[in-house]
């Protein structure tokens, strides 16, 4: 089995060295770059693409945000953004952007080896083969959508979405109209150690019903249910 392989993306050598000695001990590959600028180029024109990007936020010529924006054009590749904690409100942009998950600086490098391998099991869950069962459009009134291909529609219209945001709606409308507990959605989407992180849930929703209104759904189908989880509620028939 091949090492995955993470891009770092941080102004600071010293950091990207630290970052890089330890996941190659761990058994990853590494490449760096010092800004967005440089951590574009080599993304776009690796043979071998990242498994998976460490972000920063504040660095020259480019900085995370802008190299999120750019990446998730063309590429739903996982992404943590490394940040400051003075940078929190960023942090959420970043999420609503489609980042995979943050850890603040400082950190243990134990907890950030632990949350690139949650995420790539995610990843990597996501990307396995279907089932038949699951290669089967799933409907939920206008919306559809195609497992197999981690295609979205409303209507005809297609709907780009991350696989955060796939795997998401997907719980929904497997489950119209039950409520579905913060706990649970953490749990099957992102996992077991992330079941108190609900912000994830209402920034990572708040995207989801943006992208269907831009698509002529009603995005309050999907509703906040009495701070206990999420439901979605049966959209306009065909």
């Amino acid at each position: 089995m091949s090492r995955p392989l993470i891009l770092i993306i941080d102004d600071e050598s010293k950091i990207r060295r630290l970052v890089a000695a330890n996941l190659e001990l761990e058994g990853f590959d590494v490449v760096s770059a010092g800004d967005g600028q440089q951590g574009l180029e080599i993304f776009q024109r690796a043979a071998e693409k990242p498994d998976l990007i460490l972000l920063d936020l504040m660095m020259p010529e480019m900085d995370g945000m802008t190299f999120l924006r750019k990446l998730r054009a063309f590429s739903n590749t996982p992404v943590i953004i490394l940040s400051a904690k003075d940078e929190r409100p960023t942090v959420i942009e970043g999420f609503r952007i489609g980042a995979d998950d943050f850890i603040a600086k400082p950190f243990y490098l134990q907890e950030l080896l632990e949350r690139i391998r949650a995420v790539l099991r995610r990843y990597t869950r996501s990307t396995v083969p279907y089932t038949h069962a699951d290669s089967q459009t799933l409907k939920s009134g206008k919306i559809h959508l195609q497992p197999s291909k981690r295609q979205c529609f409303v209507g005809e219209t297609a709907v780009k979405l991350t696989d955060t945001e796939f795997r998401l709606l997907q719980e929904l409308v497997r489950h119209e109209g039950e409520v579905l507990t913060h706990e649970r959605l953490l749990r099957r989407v992102w996992g077991g150690e992330y079941t108190g992180e609900v912000q994830y849930l209402r920034v990572t929703f708040a995207r989801i019903r943006r992208k269907l209104e831009a698509a002529g759904l009603d995005g309050g189908i999907i509703s906040s249910y009495s701070s206990v989880g999420y439901i979605l509620c049966s959209s306009e028939a065909d």
